[in-house]
Formats: C-alpha cells, sequence, structure tokens
C-alpha cells in the first residue's frame, strides 16, 4: 500500500515537473521573443526620427526653390513674408534666413538672427550643405540648435523639437553628429559611447550594453553628418519576465491551455468573419449611399461623396468603421476598394453621362495608397462611365501617408488621370503640416469634430480658423464636414469656404434618390460638360 502511495506520489511529482518544463522553456523563449520584439519597436522609433531628420534636410532644398523661383531681392518685403510662411508651416523650424558667409542679411525672425552664436566651423556635407550643429542663441544659454545652410539660405532647428514627438517612458533617443560623436538633442538617459565614431555601438544597427543593462538602436542617417540612437533598458524586460515565472509558474499548463482553447476560438472567429465578408463582397452585400456636396455661397449642389454600407443577412445595415479595419487586416481591402468603384460605375453611370460636370468623391484606404494597382482600378472605372463624364476626387486619410515614397507615387498617378485629390481628417490623427506641402492636395477637410466647436465657446473653436488659413496658404480649396445649423454654414461661408456637407442640407440618399435631389438643388446647366483639360499639373503652396 505504500509502496502504491509512493509510486502515485511520484508519478503525481513527475507529472507536476513535466508540466512546469514547457512554462520554464516558454518562459525563455519568452525573454527571446520579448527583445526581438523591443528591438522592432526601437527600429520602428528610430525610422520615424530618420525620416524627420531627413525631412527637416528636405526642407531647405524646398526653401531654396521657392526663393530661385522668384526674380526679386530675397530680402524684399515679398521675400522676408515668404519665409515667414514656411517657416510656419514647420514646427521645427524656427527661422529661415539668407546669409553672406556667416552675416544673416535677413530673415524671417530678426530677434532670433540678432543673437545668434554659430560655435564651432561647420560640417560640410557632400552636396555642399554647410551644418552648424552648436549654435546657441543670447539669452536662451540651456537650448543648443542647428543651422543648415547651402546656397546662401539657412535654416535654424531645434533638436530636441525632432524628438519630441515620440518621447515616451522607458525609451531613451538622441541625435548625434558623426564627426564630433556630440550630442544635438537627447531625452532620456544616454551613454557617451552610443554616438562615439568608436565606440561599442559604432557600425551595429543593434546593440546590448550589459555594462548599463540597455537595448540600443544605432542609425547612420545618409549622407552620414548626423545619427539617432534610441535605447530602452533591459530591467523592464527581465523584470516582466521573472513577474511571469514567479506568479503564474503554479497555473502555467492550465493557462497554456486556456489560451491554446481561445487562440481555437478566435482564430474560428477570424476565419468565419473573412469568409462572411468575402461572401458580401461576391453576393453584392455592399451598398453605396451618397452624401451631397453643397456650395455655400449659392446653396447649390455641386457634388456627393460615395460611402460604403453592408446591408448584412439579417438586414441589419454595418458602417465601414466596424468592418474597414477588419478587412484592412485580413488582406480583402483591395477587393472591397475595387467593389466600390464597380458599384460607382453601377451606380452613376447614366447620372453623369447626363450631368459630366458632377462631382464624386470616393474615399481609398491607407493600403491603397501603397498599391500600383490603384491608379489602373481608377482609370477603368473612368473608362466604363465615359470619357470626361463626371469629375472624380480621391480622399485620403493622413494615416495612408506614412510610406511617403510609395504614396507619393501612387498619388501623383492618380492626379495625372485628371482626378483630384483631398486630404480627409486633417488634425485628427497622425497630423503633420509636411504632408501638405510633399503631397499634391487640391482639398483639405475639416473634419465634423473642428465644424461641431467652430461656434462655440469650446478651446478648439479656433482650429477650424487655423485649417481654413493653412489651406489658403498653400493653395488648397476647404470643404467642411458635419454642417448642422445655418449657424454653422453662415461661419464658414464668411470666413471664404466654398463647400459643405451634412444633415443642414441632406442625409446620405441612394442612387435614385440623389438622381431626383441634384436637379431640384442645382442651376440652370450647372452640371453641364466641363472644358476638357488635361492631367492636372502638380500644385505648388501658392502665397495669398
Amino acid at each position: 500500500m505504500k509502496s502504491r502511495y509512493r509510486i502515485a506520489a511520484l508519478l503525481l511529482l513527475t507529472g507536476m515537473l513535466l508540466a512546469c518544463l514547457p512554462v520554464l522553456f516558454s518562459a525563455q523563449q519568452a525573454r527571446k521573443q520579448a527583445i526581438r520584439e523591443r528591438f522592432a519597436q526601437l527600429d520602428d522609433t528610430a525610422a520615424h526620427l530618420e525620416r524627420q531628420v531627413r525631412d527637416t534636410a528636405s526642407l531647405l532644398r524646398q526653401l531654396r526653390q521657392q526663393m530661385h523661383a522668384r526674380s526679386d531681392d530675397p530680402c524684399s518685403a515679398e521675400g522676408v513674408a515668404l519665409m515667414q510662411r514656411f517657416v510656419m508651416s514647420s514646427q521645427i523650424v524656427k527661422s529661415a534666413m539668407f546669409l553672406d558667409g556667416t552675416r544673416v542679411l535677413c530673415s524671417s525672425n530678426s530677434a532670433v538672427t540678432n543673437n545668434l552664436l554659430l560655435g564651432p566651423p561647420p560640417v560640410v556635407q557632400p552636396d555642399g550643405t554647410l551644418i552648424h550643429s552648436q549654435v546657441r542663441i543670447r539669452g536662451i544659454a540651456q537650448r543648443q540648435y542647428v543651422l543648415l545652410v547651402k546656397d546662401g539660405y539657412g535654416l535654424l532647428a531645434y533638436p530636441d523639437g525632432l524628438i519630441a514627438p515620440f518621447s515616451r517612458p522607458n525609451v531613451s533617443m538622441g541625435l548625434f553628429s558623426t564627426h564630433t560623436g556630440a550630442w544635438l538633442a537627447r531625452y532620456g538617459h544616454l551613454q557617451e559611447a552610443w554616438a562615439a565614431a568608436n565606440g561599442p555601438a559604432a557600425g551595429q544597427a543593434h546593440y546590448l550594453d550589459m555594462d548599463s543593462g540597455y537595448m540600443v538602436v544605432r542609425r547612420v542617417v545618409p549622407p552620414g553628418t548626423t545619427g539617432t540612437v534610441v535605447a530602452s533598458p533591459l530591467a523592464s524586460i527581465d523584470t516582466r519576465v521573472s513577474q511571469f515565472a514567479h506568479w503564474f509558474l503554479p497555473a502555467g499548463v492550465l493557462a497554456g491551455l486556456v489560451v491554446l482553447g481561445a487562440a481555437w476560438l478566435i482564430s474560428r472567429r477570424q476565419l468565419s468573419a473573412r469568409a462572411e465578408l468575402l461572401h458580401a463582397i461576391n453576393k453584392g452585400h455592399l451598398f453605396l449611399l451618397y452624401q451631397p456636396v453643397f456650395d455655400l455661397v449659392d446653396d447649390t449642389c455641386v457634388g456627393a461623396e460615395a460611402l460604403l454600407r453592408w446591408q448584412h443577412e439579417d438586414g441589419k445595415v454595418v458602417t465601414p468603421d466596424l468592418f474597414i479595419p477588419f478587412a484592412e487586416d485580413a488582406g480583402l481591402i483591395h477587393l472591397v476598394s475595387r467593389r466600390v468603384l464597380e458599384l460607382v460605375v453601377k451606380d452613376l453611370s447614366g447620372f453623369l453621362r447626363q450631368h459630366p460636370g458632377f462631382h464624386i468623391s470616393v474615399n481609398l484606404s491607407p493600403q491603397d495608397l501603397q498599391s500600383p494597382r490603384t491608379p489602373r482600378l481608377l482609370a477603368d472605372m473612368q473608362a466604363a462611365i465615359g470619357p470626361g463624364c463626371g469629375c472624380f476626387v480621391v480622399e485620403a486619410t493622413e494615416r495612408g501617408l506614412l510610406e511617403r515614397t510609395s504614396a507619393l507615387e501612387v498619388l501623383l498617378a492618380i492626379r495625372g488621370l485628371g482626378i483630384e485629390l483631398a486630404v480627409d481628417d486633417f488634425g485628427t490623427g497622425y497630423s503633420s503640416l509636411s504632408y501638405l506641402t510633399t503631397y499634391p492636395f487640391d482639398i483639405l477637410k475639416i473634419d465634423k469634430s473642428f465644424t461641431h466647436t467652430a461656434c462655440t465657446e469650446s478651446v478648439t473653436s479656433s482650429v477650424a480658423d487655423h485649417i481654413i488659413d493653412l489651406a489658403r496658404s498653400l493653395g488648397m480649396r476647404t470643404l467642411v464636414e458635419g454642417i448642422e445649423t445655418r449657424e454653422q454654414a453662415t461661419f464658414f461661408r464668411q470666413r471664404g469656404v466654398r463647400y459643405g456637407q451634412g444633415y443642414l442640407f441632406s442625409k446620405p440618399l441612394g442612387a435614385a434618390e440623389l438622381f431626383a435631389f441634384v436637379p431640384a438643388h442645382s442651376r440652370p446647366d450647372q452640371h453641364a460638360r466641363p472644358a476638357p483639360v488635361g492631367p492636372l499639373p502638380r500644385r505648388r503652396p501658392t502665397p495669398d
């Protein structure tokens, strides 16, 4: 009997040990995976920081191009005004200037440039750009600036402003000069050795500094005069793993089974949802409503925005904010976008042939902006409706502009089809003023959240005014979303906004309702065929 109990106890102990082994192994693998994932996160932050540095350098090229396009003296009143508007479009640049050697002849902010202390001799980049890396301003001794100069034009930038948008707990970051190893901007704990040209991190993208207990990502930004460092303490990862092992080891096997079961259920649910959306696309359960767009000057309907809906089999109508994110994750968004364009052809071909000047805008997802297939789909839509029938606008959110090179190529190809471009939801998420000067947008849409506060005492009530002024300075038209009251319509009309949409004018309409609505809210011949034009030119910012 005692032997049986001993065997039972031994089997129980063996079973417990075997149950713990997978948990211990998982804890070890979890630490390695946590390090890999943390490096990936640091890489992502470093990539954004590097992009900020490159964008700042490109601003100098843009300033030179705009100033060279003028025929008058750079220091004329118009030239100084242009430099001032240029600085207003950037959160990093503090002053633009025109120099003779090291002497500032004129600038957008004389109070700053009159007190410049340039410091050591500049570093000369291969393209001839001079970089003064330790510039200070009298009276602001605690701050250090960088001055970029080429062909007599200069930009004074505040490097700490480059890293501020990415600062977060447990992440240190900095910009350094590859020639001197000096920090140009820094946040959090940074070792001097990480910036040194012959330091342990030199020549490495990823570096584990076991002496200081930090994970380090180090990059050199082309052409090689500036580098970035992003670091995070290993202790946070070690602490998390040790807490897991200490508290959850006894329940590891059970937790593993629960997670496995949950993963199985989730995967089944995801596959089921994906199949359901595919079925909806193939069986014609997606449809479009059209939100009329009005001219605020004479209260006439000039166009409409196509809004996607899903008529579920249970009769419920699903809005895109509920299924578009899933379609993006499931790799189905290109099928959805193609279906939207097919529905525009199906719904509006006859109408647009009768009203060729009517504007129709469609929304594209961020993934569409990265796909070279998108311009071809739009060209097919135009061909199916008929040449010269309809004036089309493509709306893109800022979230779709993060991959700048591919997005710019797609947007330029779309614009080459004679289709205008609108930036949607500006100021609500990934806002960057550089987007408006980088991409060829024609229309800036003011989000309804700013529309609703424009006529109130809210702290955001002045945001709409600033967006309108910004769009005007860049030569862009403005369209206001979510207008619900006459007071709001009057507010924006008085500020020079030409177009608006919202429930004050109409709710979203079906295609047949739109056909009846437009003639009743239009002037005679308002939507006649516009004069033929070639591909739209690349839009450039224009002065007020």
